[in-house]
């Protein structure tokens, strides 16, 4: 639970003593009614549990956990390399997007240059077998021209 303290004057030992009998914040007085609004806002902000949508990505049957670096297909688990985990995380975060490979080397495996290398490539390939073990649909789709995308 926060806990914000509202000092009577702005002196700096009262703040220390606020501070280190576990505030976490201090506000001297006199405060307006604005002020004092938009800090519980921050402050309820910051202490708020992290949003469970935000540690999973749901792709129809497709589930990622970003904190248990873990993929699951139609409930199952799937074994994946790292790499490859880190591509289907970033296809799955945003699905209905064909991400260039470029764009892939640069985020996935931060390559400053692309020049001519067949990562990302063979990276899908790898990924797509194994969601095709799981599920016959083909999940990790190839876009001529431009790279991957997800089904």
């Amino acid at each position: 639970m926060p806990a914000m303290v509202i000092g009577g004057a702005a002196a700096e030992l009262d703040a220390l003593r606020a501070f280190e009998a576990g505030a976490d914040d201090f506000v001297p007085s006199p405060l307006g009614y604005l002020e004092l609004r938009a800090r519980m806002r921050a402050l309820l902000r910051r202490c708020a549990p992290p949003d469970a949508d935000a540690t999973r990505l749901q792709v129809g049957p497709l589930c990622v956990d970003l904190v248990a670096r873990a993929a699951f297909l139609r409930g199952r688990p799937l074994q994946l390399r790292r790499m490859e985990y880190e591509l289907l995380a970033r296809l799955a975060r945003e699905p209905d997007r064909a991400f260039g490979r470029e764009e892939l080397l640069r985020e996935i495996w931060r390559y400053r240059s692309t020049g001519s290398t067949r990562t990302v490539d063979t990276h899908a390939s790898r990924l797509r077998a194994t969601l095709r073990a799981a599920d016959s649909a083909p999940w990790v789709i190839a876009v001529w021209g431009i790279g991957y995308r997800l089904r």
